[in-house]
This record gives structure tokens, sequence and C-alpha cells, in this order.
């Protein structure tokens, strides 16, 4: 059987000297360690709740910002709203003008044809009958 090798005396008397210092270091890691999860909750909830006012900054200006845009958005529908109308207005008015300026056009054009208008043959036809019942009145006498 082999032989253990001797340990020097100075060697025990600091490993004797040496084992307390270690078991109590040692016991203090593993306290270390046992706390750790909670150590770690601990600093995840207090990170979590230092969020929260950023969060409320920032759910407050989410807010404000939504109200800014409905707001600009109701001014410009109430300022096309009033565009529409005055373009509704002015197409009216043009379409009015248009119409006469046609006409006055077909006028002349049948005028240079010598072919009478709408209103001009109405107007023979309202004599024509005049005429048709005074020659009715003259037969009866």
């Amino acid at each position: 059987m082999p032989r253990k090798a001797a340990v020097p005396t100075k060697a025990r008397k600091a490993v004797k000297k040496a084992t307390p210092a270690v078991t109590k270091e040692t016991a203090s890691a593993v306290e270390m360690i046992k706390d750790a999860p909670k150590m770690a909750q601990e600093r995840v909830s207090a990170f979590i709740e230092s969020g929260k006012p950023a969060l409320a900054r920032a759910q407050a200006a989410m807010n404000e910002t939504g109200r800014t845009i409905s707001k600009k958005t109701m001014a410009i529908r109430k300022d096309l709203a009033h565009r529409m109308s005055d373009v509704g207005t002015r197409v009216g008015k043009e379409r009015k003008a248009l119409g006469k300026k046609v006409e006055g056009a077909v006028k002349t054009t049948l005028a240079s044809l010598n072919i009478p208008t709408r209103s001009e043959i109405n107007l023979l036809a309202k004599r024509v009958e005049e005429l048709s019942q005074k020659i009715e009145r003259l037969k009866r006498r």
C-alpha cells in the first residue's frame, strides 16, 4: 500500500486556522444564494414601480395627442364643409351663366339660319289660336 504523503505541520495549522473563516464565507455565500431570488424579485418590483409613472405619463400624452387629433379633424371637416358649400354655390352660378351663353349662341345661330326659336313658335301658335277663335266668332254672326 502506498504511503500517505506527509503533510507538513505548518500546512496543517494553516488549514485548521483557515477552516472556520472558509466555513463562515461559504455559509455567507450560501445565504446570499438563498436570498438571491428574493432580492431579484424585490429589485424587479422596484424597477416596475419606478416605471409606472413613466407609463402613466406616456398614456396621458397619448390621450392628449388623441384629443388634439380629434379637435384638428373636426376643424378640418368644418373647413372642408364650408369650402364645399362655396364650391356648390359657385358651380350653380357658373351653370346658369353657361346656360345663358349657350342659349344666346343657339338663338344667334338659329337667327342667322332663319330658323325660328321655340319661343317664337309658341308665340306664333298662340296667335294662330287667337286668329282661329276670331274666325269662328265671325262665322257665327
